[in-house]
């Protein structure tokens, strides 16, 4: 962990800390300005939502984004980075520095939704999506485990028919 001796340490810390997001989240915001500027009319490009994911991120962040029109997920799981990227269509960077506009997908719809106690983000109308989630909901584990069952099979039956020709 990080040890500070003083009140002063730990908020010359924190202030470390936000100009550094905050000097990568203009990074992000330039590129997002310089792609929608250099959109031909007609492609689609032009006002779309933009997203922004990161493993490990702070609040701070999450505002400074949602200012400039860009939605920032926090604390993402690596798969569910992983199966984002394969319905956007992006490319997943390390550092903002690596960012171009050919590592960015497209998401016609992204939204955040309630069911019950948990939120879900939505992300809707992409161009070639080859990734896809259902939500089962039941009364009881046991109705979902027969959900599940029932969807699996039919995927087997989808996927052989297609093997099989």
């Amino acid at each position: 962990g990080l040890f500070y001796k003083t009140a002063a340490e730990r908020e010359k810390l924190l202030a470390a800390e936000r100009e550094f997001i905050t000097r990568r989240v203009h990074k992000i915001i330039e590129l997002k300005k310089k792609v929608i500027d250099n959109a031909p009319d007609g492609t689609g490009q032009k006002g779309f939502p933009w997203l922004l994911t990161r493993r490990e991120s702070t609040l701070h962040l999450s505002i400074c984004s949602l200012l400039r029109g860009i939605l920032a997920l926090r604390r993402a799981k690596r798969r569910n980075m992983e199966r984002l990227q394969l319905a956007v269509g992006g490319e997943a960077v390390n550092s903002v520095d690596d960012l171009t506009p050919e590592d960015l997908g497209y998401a016609g719809l992204v939204y955040e939704h309630s069911l019950g106690e948990e939120k879900y983000t939505f992300i809707e109308e992409c161009k070639a999506p080859k990734s896809v989630t259902l939500l089962i909901k039941g009364p009881n584990k046991h109705t979902i485990t027969q959900i599940k069952d029932a969807i699996h099979d039919g995927m087997r039956a989808v996927f052989n028919t297609i093997v099989d020709s």
